[in-house]
């Protein structure tokens, strides 16, 4: 059955006694902790840490020469920032080394640390957690400020309770109770914005799961808000906080089983994935959502800069570790920085923050900045239970992650995937919620699954969209036997279409990604603007690559048409089946160019035989980026190290096109449009040199050039009949329109 939004209103109205009580508690003051009970306030005086991988500097003399050495040679030198600060980097792990504030004449000796200096079973008990906001030690002394929220309309002392982990650069630490402020809001939409409440990218660690009896614990990235360092997303260093992290809340008392997990979206999701690479012994399981593969994936897709989400992004991320007070930096840190001691002392790194916008604007290709940070390969080392989720149409970090997502099943065998259409935010939809609360009711709570009525209503309140209600699978049963049945389930869960007119969704189940018994089905571009499973005769289509005759990119459910001239576009005969695929999609375009360098985009989408074309997929390129390391004609190995000139005549150009799940209706066709960058996604821009060499690109065709596109057909899958309502959710649709070339 199914509620709408004004249905939602009258159960949160009924959550109102609920809530008040909660509002009824004062708010959370950040006062120093009880003797024995946490940290102390740092010092100002002179002081040098080790950390892995680097050495942080306090206390210096500001504007003063700091100088490194190791064996009595000068390895490196910097000047101390206004706050008297300097970090240096890249260091060798376990190496001792003598670092010299020159103008204060002072010296201290320390070590660098390794990956493997877990502090003792007693350090991570000296700290206890208190409700509200806490400054949380990590190994090598930086202090991370986490918010403690008991399960809502309870307080810690009724624990122990199934706690989670939200870890993220956003304001998760912000002290306040989301819920109170949502329940104002609700009744009062001129109720003045609170600074100390965390914003709406904490409410699934914030709010949905203390709904269903989950305490949480919100763990601010270091470097940003109130808690100590300085940022540099993802180095090791920040990992290894979410290991000290885990051991140190897995010994609260108020934790159940001693065994926190971890839930989230977006950073909170791949921050998982970082942390549970480390393979802390106390995580019991993580939830990842709409996370990241490759940080350069997202930055340059196809080696374009990504100038719209990806760029926005990383300068939010700088500005928010700016040192407080600063209107630009995290609102709760600004509130707090001038009466709240240890937030205080925690800004003095900050200006040691590394620039990521710098390094990802100057940084085109692949190097070991995006190596260091690549999850794809973290995701070979996470070995607890995992519930991940993906989007196929992810307008913020998109379906990337979904080329790499095979390696978090392959080594463990209690990791399960389900990917489903959507934008960023439908991995916290009200359909996939129910087994969200599932896993986790049986790898954290360690209980049979509990149906909860209230989160599937809060979740479509939240984020909209109606609601479908679906009674776990597994409740009633022992819960040995409740486990044993969930981990019968294929790790993979494909979830096909979701329309925009009833939310409602098919799929299908595989033991693998791409889906067990998938056949690559080659798709020719054609002279006249056809697809054909053959090898055409030799021909061209030729068209001039200028992005500015589209949109940047499109405002869904608006999607721009490609003028005549500006694209290729090439047309399937109609589909006499329905026909289902899924998977990675790979273009082989072989192109002539009238410049050296030129930038691709592919885009897939199905002509419907009711006159509408709606969008599946793009993949962009630049043309300049040719070595392919694989044969595999789904997902080419792109070498994005070396950029090699176009040459005059034909260049082999390999495009990935973002993976997807679509069926293809019988009566349907199959377009394939090769243009300009732009136009077909809705957050990313693209930053082109198209825009000012406007170069006429031509598409070789047929013979010793054949130009295809190939895609995963997964068979034995039949989609219900009738066409799904158009635009579905982050699909949009336009009338079809053929190109001069034909297609």
């Amino acid at each position: 059955m199914r509620a709408s939004r004004s249905t939602v209103a009258v159960v949160i109205l009924a959550l109102a006694v609920v809530a008040s009580a909660c509002a009824s508690i004062p708010p959370p003051v950040p006062l120093p902790p009880a003797p024995g009970k946490g940290p102390e306030v740092p010092t100002e005086a002179f002081d040098v840490r080790g950390g892995i991988e680097q050495i942080y500097v306090t206390g210096a003399v500001p504007g003063g020469t700091v100088r490194l050495s190791s064996d009595g040679v000068t390895v490196a030198e910097g000047v101390a920032d206004r706050f008297g600060s300097k970090v240096f980097r890249q260091l060798q792990q376990g190496r001792t080394y003598s670092v010299a504030d020159v103008a204060g004449d002072r010296s201290r000796t320390v070590r660098v640390l390794t990956v493997d200096d877990h502090p003792s079973d007693e350090f991570y008990r000296s700290t206890s957690l208190q409700g509200g906001l806490n400054y949380l030690p990590t190994r090598d002394g930086t202090l991370l400020a986490v918010t403690v929220r008991p399960p809502v309309g309870q307080s810690l002392s009724d624990g122990p309770f199934p706690t989670v982990i939200e870890y993220s650069g956003y304001a998760v630490a912000s002290p306040q109770d989301p819920l109170a402020d949502r329940l104002a809001r609700l009744f009062d939409p001129a109720y003045p914005r609170d600074p100390l409440v965390p914003g709406g990218e904490s409410s699934v660690g914030s709010l949905l799961v203390r709904l269903a009896g989950y305490a949480t614990v919100s763990v601010q990235l270091r470097g940003t808000g109130c808690s100590g360092g300085e940022a540099d997303l993802f180095d090791l260093p920040s990992r290894y906080d979410g290991y000290d992290v885990v051991e140190t809340v897995a010994r609260q008392p108020w934790v159940l089983n001693g065994r926190p997990g971890m839930v989230g979206i977006s950073f909170s999701g791949f921050s998982q994935i970082a942390t549970a690479s480390t393979q802390p012994p106390s995580l019991a399981a993580i939830v990842p959502m709409s996370f990241l593969g490759r940080f350069y994936d997202v930055g340059w897709p196809g080696g374009v800069f990504n100038v719209g989400f990806a760029d926005s992004w990383l300068a939010d991320r700088q500005r928010s570790a700016l040192p407080a007070p600063d209107p630009q930096a995290q609102a709760y840190a600004n509130a707090l920085v001038e009466t709240d001691p240890f937030c205080r002392a925690n800004q003095r790194l900050r200006l040691q923050t590394r620039n990521g916008t710098d390094i990802f604007r100057n940084t085109p290709q692949i190097g070991p900045d995006y190596d260091a940070r690549d999850f794809a390969e973290m995701l070979d080392r996470v070995d607890v239970p995992t519930f991940a989720l993906l989007q196929d149409q992810d307008e913020q970090t998109s379906s990337y992650a979904m080329l790499d997502v095979a390696r978090l099943t392959s080594r463990n065998p209690r990791a399960w995937v389900t990917l489903t259409p959507g934008r960023h935010v439908d991995a916290v939809s009200p359909d996939t919620v129910v087994d969200v609360f599932q896993f986790l009711d049986l790898y954290v709570a360690r209980r049979t699954p509990e149906i909860k009525f209230l989160v599937p209503l809060v979740s479509e309140f939240i984020w909209g969209g109606p609601t479908s209600f679906r009674l776990p699978s597994l409740i009633g049963l022992p819960r040995w036997e409740a486990q044993r049945r969930w981990e019968q389930r294929p790790q993979f869960t494909y979830r096909v279409e979701r329309p925009t007119a009833d939310g409602t969704r098919w799929g299908f189940t595989s033991s693998s990604y791409p889906a067990a018994g998938a056949r690559t089905t080659t798709w020719y571009l054609t002279p006249g603007g056809g697809l054909s499973p053959t090898t055409p005769p030799t021909g061209s289509a030729s068209y001039v690559s200028d992005p500015a005759q589209r949109p940047e990119n499109q405002s869904d459910p608006s999607w721009s048409t490609v003028p005549d001239g500006f694209g290729a576009g090439f047309v399937s005969p109609t589909f006499d089946q329905d026909t289902v695929v899924s998977g990675p999609v790979g273009a082989d375009v072989w192109v002539s160019s009238t410049a050296s360098t030129t930038d691709l985009q592919v885009t897939v989408s199905e002509v419907r035989p009711d006159g509408q074309e709606q969008l599946v997929s793009t993949g962009v390129q630049r043309a300049t980026y040719r070595t392919v390391r694989n044969t595999d004609p789904l997902r080419p190995d792109i070498d994005f190290s070396t950029a090699t000139p176009l040459e005059p005549g034909a260049n082999r150009v390999r495009v990935q096109v973002l993976p997807f799940t679509h069926a293809f209706r019988a009566g349907s066709r199959l377009r394939v449009v090769v243009g300009p960058v732009g136009g077909d996604r809705q957050a990313w821009r693209f930053i082109t040199p198209d825009s000012a060499q406007r170069p006429t690109n031509t598409v070789l065709l047929g013979g010793p050039t054949p130009s295809s596109v190939s895609f995963a057909v997964v068979p034995g899958v039949q989609p219900p009949a009738g066409l799904p309502a158009c635009p579905g959710i982050a699909q949009p649709c336009r009338p079809f329109v053929p190109l001069a070339n034909g297609g």
